[in-house]
């Protein structure tokens, strides 16, 4: 399954990284892609992936984090 995700916080690769290193906590996640010029956050995962709380460990960031579900 894929999910695609707009997130306006994203500004450097310190930012991807961060995203990158949370989506690593979480073995339902297959594979992540952060575009930066984008600020979007494609991932390929399994049904059992827990949306909800791989949102609060990214929102868990800052109040620029928010995450928008696109698809």
């Amino acid at each position: 399954m894929k999910t695609t995700i707009f997130v306006p916080g994203i500004h450097c690769n310190s930012c991807v990284t961060m995203i990158k290193e949370i989506s690593g906590d979480f073995p339902s996640i297959l594979s992540v892609d952060v575009d930066m010029g984008s600020k979007k956050v494609s991932l390929e995962h399994t049904e059992d992936f827990d949306f909800d709380a791989w949102s609060h460990e990214i929102e868990a960031l800052g109040a620029e984090y928010t995450v928008k579900k696109i698809s």
